[in-house]
């Protein structure tokens, strides 16, 4: 086994890092999509925003049977590499995943990184079967996850169940509005979603990770946007007005990032602290879910991701249908000195 450093201009490699992806997601999480071909093959034209990338590939002859790709920041978390690493299901167990680690904390230290970063999915007692030689192999070498989010799936109702929700919400929300759009967030109110941004990175559980805050603006969800773009998504967002300031106080997003208009991701839920306990995470995302189904009729499945110990969020979910799936521990790994 050889492991080289990643040319993005080699489209041969970039090819076997594809079908790698492939492989390992139908054998993971066979549940999911097929990863998208054009986020892969424009993932370091449309860098993700204050972020760049690097990756390893470690190859079995003429074949890519592992790869390491890791996200520096490069606003804030400057001690931090976010790190995806695979392995062939049919190449596991052989020291693959611990050689590339090895080579990403080398790169780790070049870059003056002290912490990787690293997600592994396990089962939920009485759910799907899962994999779990990430997760064991980081525990039995004595490493804890330092949160854990559960992955649930809400396979989308017929219309009457998210107008009833959306009604008995609004009953708990009067002086409240609704604002929605694809894409690119509208000038007007671009500064209290970047505001909103901020708070989700501020507010989201991080349990005994050690995470910096991001702070959001205009120019840098705009940044964002240019990325998700360039790499062929497209999302629908739902926000809350306040009507008698006209802020915007609420928001959430629904993401289409595969080659599959039947799937699509929850990726933001935010209220403003002073507008809480008026239903609006509930009114948002019932409304958004009808909103993005009348652009998307072929939107059959959302999944969502919220920390274990974000119990209000995830019995939102539940009143909306979501059912859990598995879960996704998130690790810190040390960078040894040598």
């Amino acid at each position: 086994m050889t492991i080289t450093q990643l040319d993005p201009a080699d489209s041969v490699a970039m090819g076997q890092w594809y079908d790698l992806m492939v492989a390992v997601t139908r054998h993971d999480l066979p549940d999911f999509p097929t990863p998208s071909r054009q986020e892969h093959t424009t993932r370091f034209e449309h860098p993700w925003f204050a972020s760049t990338e690097e990756a390893m590939l470690a190859w079995d002859g003429g074949r890519v049977v592992g790869a390491a790709s890791y996200l520096l920041p490069q606003a804030e978390n400057l001690s931090l590499v976010h790190l995806d690493l695979i392995v062939h299901p049919q190449h596991r167990r052989r020291g693959i995943g611990t050689r590339l680690l090895e080579d990403v904390y080398a790169a780790a230290r070049r870059h003056h990184r002290s912490l990787i970063e690293i997600q592994t999915v396990r089962a939920l007692p009485g759910g799907a079967a899962r994999d779990e030689a990430g997760y064991r192999c980081l525990t039995h070498r004595g490493h804890q996850p330092g949160v854990t989010s559960i992955r649930s799936r809400c396979r989308i109702p017929d219309r009457s169940v998210n107008e009833a929700a959306v009604a008995e919400a609004w009953t708990h929300a009067a002086g409240y509005s609704l604002v929605q759009w694809r894409d690119a967030v509208p000038e007007e109110i671009i500064d209290d979603v970047a505001a909103l941004q901020s708070r989700l990175m501020l507010d989201a559980p991080t349990g005994d990770l050690a995470v910096e805050q991001a702070s959001y603006d205009a120019d840098r969800l705009r940044g964002q946007e240019a990325a998700q773009l360039g790499r062929g998504h497209r999302w629908y967002s739902t926000a809350a007005r306040h009507d008698a300031t006209g802020q915007i106080v609420a928001r959430t997003k629904l993401s289409f990032e595969a080659d599959d208009d039947t799937h699509a991701r929850q990726r933001v839920t935010i209220v403003e602290p002073a507008h809480r306990g008026r239903r609006l995470g509930l009114i948002v995302k019932s409304a958004n879910h009808s909103y993005t189904r009348a652009h998307e009729p072929a939107l059959h499945v959302i999944d969502a991701w919220n920390a274990e110990e974000n119990t209000h969020m995830r019995a939102v979910n539940t009143r909306l249908g979501f059912q859990p799936v598995d879960g996704w521990s998130v690790f810190q790994l040390s960078v040894p000195a040598t």
